[in-house]
């Protein structure tokens, strides 16, 4: 039996003050961080709960996600369930479900919640209307991927707990990344070695987020969510500073994703047999380049 684990390094904590040092050490160099302290002067750090959040929008339909991976013929973004926000916030207090809400515009449907955040001030090119929130019962999880505009990410936990595994953008190719998409397959918490041998390559982050951390997730990085403790959080999305990784993110979203979801829909098989296959030799071309490096 497979008992290997990969290797997570335990992801620093800094305060929001330590602007300076955070910039130099961790945007600059595009390393992970959790700030202890983000959000303890925003009016949501203690006004959104769930009651509140019933009273303004539990009315409101929502999708949901559960722990399974998208089938060949179904878009990622494509929902499994649908209820009312209400009756899932009641679901996750009452007992443990997989599923989740996943980039979730609440200030669509409650605009008066953009006075309970502030942007902060250590980076530039937040886009302030567009914070997401993300909800998930006790046991869901967030099949790994890397956000798919390029953007770096501050995701700050309200309630809950969440375990994050991050791996940098480097690693992609070692992680069986399946082309014309931001996804990846590959067991996080039992790797298959025999399998998936380039996963002896890789090395990544580990944390937990707890009621307002926030976690600084940069541009590009893989990244693994599991609820915990159900619960929910908010990111801020920050533009990348480098107009190349924009493009990126622009041709990720109207180029790449337009075409998978095409292919996907019309070619089912036959596109995801080439995706697979191709993400095997691009994972096969960095070991031997990384074996060729080594010597």
């Amino acid at each position: 039996m497979q008992t290997k684990k990969l290797p997570l390094h335990a992801i620093e904590r800094i305060s929001v003050k330590e602007k300076e040092r955070f910039q130099e050490m961790f945007l600059k160099p595009c390393k992970p961080c959790v700030f202890t302290d983000l959000s303890r002067d925003w009016p949501a750090y203690t006004k959104w709960t769930y009651d509140y959040f019933k009273q303004l929008a539990g009315h409101v339909m929502v999708d949901l996600y559960n722990n399974l991976p998208a089938a060949p013929d179904k878009s990622c973004m494509a929902p499994d369930a649908r209820m009312t926000f209400g009756e899932y916030l009641d679901l996750i207090e009452r007992e443990p479900t997989d599923l989740r809400i996943f980039l979730f515009n609440l200030m669509k449907y409650a605009p008066q919640l953009k006075e309970d955040y502030r942007v902060p001030d250590v980076a530039t090119g937040f886009l302030k209307e567009l914070p997401f929130l993300f909800f998930g019962g006790t046991g869901s999880i967030v099949h790994m991927h890397y956000d798919i505009d390029m953007s770096h990410v501050f995701l700050t936990q309200f309630k809950g707990v969440k375990r994050v595994v991050l791996f940098a953008p480097e690693y992609t190719p070692f992680l069986y990344h399946l082309p014309f998409t931001v996804q990846s397959y590959v067991n996080v918490n039992e790797p298959d070695f025999e399998q998936y041998p380039a996963l002896r390559y890789v090395q990544g982050y580990e944390c937990y987020l707890e009621y307002g951390d926030t976690l600084f997730i940069p541009a590009g990085y893989w990244h693994y969510i599991e609820y915990v403790e159900g619960g929910f959080g908010m990111s801020l999305r920050a533009l990348n500073p480098s107009w190349i990784k924009r493009l990126e993110g622009a041709a990720n979203l109207f180029v790449k994703m337009p075409l998978d979801n095409f292919l996907r829909k019309y070619f089912t098989q036959t596109w995801y047999k080439y995706k697979h296959r191709k993400a095997f030799e691009r994972a096969e071309k960095a070991m031997k380049q990384y074996s060729t490096q080594a010597i």
